[in-house]
């Protein structure tokens, strides 16, 4: 059974939870409130979904979505219970929300997305997938990849510069972490932009809002996506030096992956490595150009950008959620669980709980316990991608900021990407001041 509160984290006191159901589930006594029925769906709460979560945050820490059938998870402490136990809250969950297609959940299956690796395995298949691959990710090799990571970044920011501006997430943001994942797992040089754009497909399959024709396409591309690393991996073979990818191909050859598992593995280690850098980069560098006091503070100490990156990625959860489904009776923060009830645990609205973070929607370099947020999980699931992401958006904030004297939005509102599942800007548009171009300067 999993307990309601994980202590030591809370600030202030857990206020009494109420949490709703449908008419043939077994409900607490305390339990009066009506059914959740807000649309996360809408082009509003898509655009800026915190003042819904705030709301629901207030009146309880889980929630259920009728249209749906599944439970929104909004609470630090509720999520933090979840993640402690994968025994009661599986992973082992291959639907994704529609609100398209009209139905509850829409089956990923047969788009080759039905294979349980990674994040949909459970202990002891996900034990030795993650064993298998963690050591390429670690933080001692993600450090020996500086120079790899500033090969990407540093002619994407300097023919950004030298323009004067433009879109960061079309020029930097969205090239260099395919360029990158592409080479740590070994892909061919001439494949990193197709992996960007089977990337995106992967992402809109699960969006929530695809049309059902664009659902299909994508569902087509992620097949097309995984023959091409199914490819990849018999030509790599078992006592291939190729990264990430010789592996893989090593444990395929040796019977702990079949085929199609080693090629699923490797389609979410791209598409979530690429897309949570991605995500970062463009949060941090719209965090930067909001405030040309935090500009002035990093540029007299780039030791501290590493803050603004976790704060960044706190205040932005590359990843809204993921879903876990219930594999025995159990409580979680007031509520009754039956087996089987579909949870989606939203990390946004955890990492902005006042109750456990102080000024939660403010950047604060000094916070401390700057990692405490749930952006890249915890516990067995922590992203695998984590430090690499952190690494490559440091490394690409400090480039910008040596190169310019000033970084502002051009008057483009920013907007992000439709996506029930990722939050990533779908464009920055920023004005920037060369630093040899500062008044005064020779």
């Amino acid at each position: 059974m999993s307990s309601t509160t994980t202590g030591g984290y809370r600030k202030t006191g857990t206020r009494c939870i109420t949490r709703y159901t449908t008419c043939e589930r077994t409900v607490p006594p305390m339990t009066t409130a009506d059914v959740f029925s807000a649309d996360v769906f809408s082009a509003e709460a898509l655009q800026d979904p915190y003042p819904l979560f705030e709301r629901l945050r207030n009146a309880g820490d889980v929630h259920f979505l009728a249209d749906q059938q599944v439970y929104v998870v909004l609470g630090f402490d509720a999520i933090r219970t979840v993640l402690a136990d994968p025994h009661t809250y599986s992973s082992n969950l291959v639907a994704v929300l529609s609100a398209a297609s009209g139905s509850a959940t829409v089956s990923v299956a047969e788009a080759g997305a039905g294979v349980d690796v990674l994040a949909t395995a459970d202990p002891p298949a996900h034990t030795a997938q993650r064993a298998l691959v963690m050591s390429r990710f670690s933080p001692r090799a993600v450090a020996e990849t500086t120079e790899l990571i500033d090969a990407a970044v540093a002619p994407a920011v300097a023919g950004l510069v030298a323009s004067g501006g433009g879109d960061w997430m079309t020029t930097v943001a969205h090239r260099v972490p395919v360029q990158v994942i592409g080479e740590l797992i070994g892909l061919p040089r001439k494949d990193h932009q197709r992996l960007a754009a089977w990337s995106d497909a992967a992402i809109d399959l699960v969006s929530g809002v695809a049309s059902p024709e664009r659902a299909g396409q994508a569902a087509l591309a992620v097949l097309e996506f995984a023959g091409y690393l199914g490819e990849c991996l018999d030509q790599a073979g078992p006592d291939a030096d190729a990264g990430v990818l010789g592996s893989v191909a090593a444990a395929v050859a040796a019977g702990t992956l079949t085929r199609d598992q080693g090629a699923m593995l490797l389609v979410q280690l791209v598409t979530a490595g690429a897309e949570s850098t991605t995500s970062l980069l463009g949060t941090a560098v719209r965090l930067l150009a909001d405030d040309p006091q935090l500009q002035a503070t990093l540029r007299a100490e780039p030791d501290r950008i590493g803050a603004l990156v976790e704060e960044a990625v706190r205040i932005e959860s590359p990843f809204r959620g993921h879903f876990r489904v219930t594999t025995a009776p159990t409580r979680l923060a007031g509520v009754r669980l039956e087996p089987g009830a579909r949870l989606m645990l939203m990390w946004g609205a955890s990492n902005r709980d006042p109750r456990i973070f102080d000024r939660p929607d403010q950047v604060d370099l000094d916070r401390v316990q700057p990692k405490l947020h749930h952006s890249f999980g915890r516990g067995i699931h922590f992203c695998l991608g984590a430090h690499l992401a952190r690494k490559e958006t440091t490394q690409a904030v400090r480039a910008l900021l040596a190169a310019t004297s000033t970084i502002s939005l051009d008057g483009t509102e920013p907007v992000y990407v439709p996506n029930l599942m990722v939050r990533r800007l779908a464009h920055l548009h920023l004005s920037l001041t060369p630093v040899d171009s500062r008044p005064g300067s020779s």
